[in-house]
């Protein structure tokens, strides 16, 4: 394997890789409240035409001087980023929003509720939102906002997940994907189109004693340790099993121990085997920041060879360092398939924004952030994929934002969200440890899985 001289830009990948792990594992210590921040930073084509949309959607109404509160969990530079996609709303209706950043928007939303006094946007990590209040307190988006609308800018995988007898109580505005990542001046692999997980696993297998890891995994993030391990074993369900599995999983109708998450696990079992398969072994996986191991793929000679992660890879690996070029230094390919038949279904997580009041100026928000012209903004951060059908490839910041939005968008041919996102937080807790205590013990996985259905029972 031939390797190019790194040991500069390492340095520089690893300290800030492992400040964006920060960002990632707490988006929101404490409540942090404020209106939008500016759109300095964004196309200024893209921001016009966002412009010329919410003055289109307002279409002559008198929403000046009108308050649209929004909770939601994003923090930092992610906030500001995300207010930013906000701001020629404001500017073209003279709507504040009122945003609200806290990790715990679920209580939150209670105690508003029960006041009397609802948050009038609920921007959640989940659908949980959408199945607790759905035809209760949720406002139906197919009357708010017309199910025209929502019709012609999502594709249908993610109109079914926030359908509920009949109405529809959510949209999706930012989503991400799981896939392998790496780095392809120096990958000796297959040929990452249509590859097959046997063929990756062949790829691997021939890296033990080479020196170079075949697995780059960081699974530390406090009490949600285990999370991306979790998205890995998801993923190996869904490529083998199906969508099915999945939506079964979530809706409580499929049991965790069961003989399809059993063998995910088998698989993932064989990644963080030793410190062949995944860099430092089972105990550092345990102890490493998901943010900082993609430093990993430019070392010279590598540590480790691929990494397993989302869309926001990207953007982190990327942003570490100057010289690091889309394409040329990163790329992605797909999760391979285990069974063709389910090559190209694509499980995602991501936002759901659900409203709690039909006022014009809520009724105008909703129907902005579904339009095209919120999500190219989205895409210009940099930081998301747009979940809208019509994203324009030329919004993202950089090639591999755009190709990922359109395998994802455009390319499956089954959209199923991840369990994770339907599910209540004790059994998302109860899996993220089945999956870290499985990395450090294969045989605890049996009490585990157990407890799994446990919470399911007492959720």
């Amino acid at each position: 394997m031939t390797h190019r001289p790194a040991a500069r830009r390492t340095m520089t990948a690893l300290a800030v890789l492992g400040a964006a792990a920060l960002t990632l594992t707490a988006c929101v210590d404490a409540e942090v409240a404020g209106s939008a921040a500016g759109a300095s930073d964004l196309p200024a084509d893209l921001v016009q035409a966002a412009i010329e949309k919410a003055t289109a959607i307002a279409d002559g109404q008198e929403l000046e001087g009108t308050t649209v509160s929004l909770v939601g969990t994003w923090g930092g530079t992610e906030r500001e980023r995300f207010l930013s996609t906000l701001a020629p709303f404001e500017e073209a209706t003279g709507v504040t929003i009122d945003f609200t950043g806290n990790e715990d928007y679920e209580t939150l939303q209670q105690t508003s509720l029960a006041a009397g006094t609802p948050i009038d946007v609920v921007a959640a990590g989940n659908l949980g939102t959408v199945h607790e209040y759905a035809g209760t307190d949720a406002v139906d988006l197919d009357e708010l906002i017309g199910e025209d609308v929502i019709a012609e800018n999502y594709a249908q995988g993610f109109i079914d997940s926030t359908t509920v007898d009949g109405g529809n109580y959510g949209i999706w505005t930012m989503v991400d994907n799981y896939m392998v990542w790496y780095d392809p001046s120096v990958y000796e692999g297959p040929a990452t189109d249509d590859l097959s997980w046997d063929e990756l696993t062949a790829y691997t297998d021939s890296l033990s004693g080479s020196g170079t890891a075949a697995w780059c995994m960081g699974l530390s993030a406090g009490a949600n340790t285990g999370w991306p391990g979790a998205y890995f074993v998801f993923n190996l369900m869904l490529k083998e099993f199906g969508p099915e599995v999945l939506t079964g999983l979530g809706d409580g109708s499929k049991a965790w121990d069961s003989e399809e998450v059993r063998a995910a696990f088998a698989r993932f079992g064989e990644v963080v085997a030793s410190d062949q398969t995944v860099l430092g072994g089972p105990d550092a996986v345990l102890t490493t920041d998901p943010g900082a191991v993609g430093a990993g793929l430019y070392t010279d000679p590598q540590q480790c060879a691929l990494e397993h992660w989302g869309t926001f890879t990207a953007s982190i690996i990327l942003g570490s360092d100057p010289s690091l070029e889309a394409g040329t230094d990163l790329d992605y390919m797909e999760m391979p398939s285990i069974d063709p038949e389910f090559a190209g279904a694509n499980g995602y997580g991501g936002t759901v924004f659900t409203a709690f009041d039909d006022r014009p100026e809520v009724a105008a928000f909703m129907e902005y952030m579904a339009s095209a012209e919120s999500s190219n903004l989205i895409a210009a951060t940099g930081n998301w994929i747009g979940a809208n059908a019509n994203v324009s490839p030329e919004a993202f910041p950089n090639e591999i934002l755009a190709s990922v939005s359109s395998d994802l968008l455009n390319g499956s041919d089954q959209l199923v969200p991840f369990p994770i996102a339907s599910t209540p937080s004790a059994v998302t807790a109860a899996f993220y440890t089945t999956v870290a205590e499985f990395v450090q013990d294969p045989a605890t996985l049996d009490a585990n899985l157990a407890a799994v259905d446990a919470a399911v029972a007492a959720n």
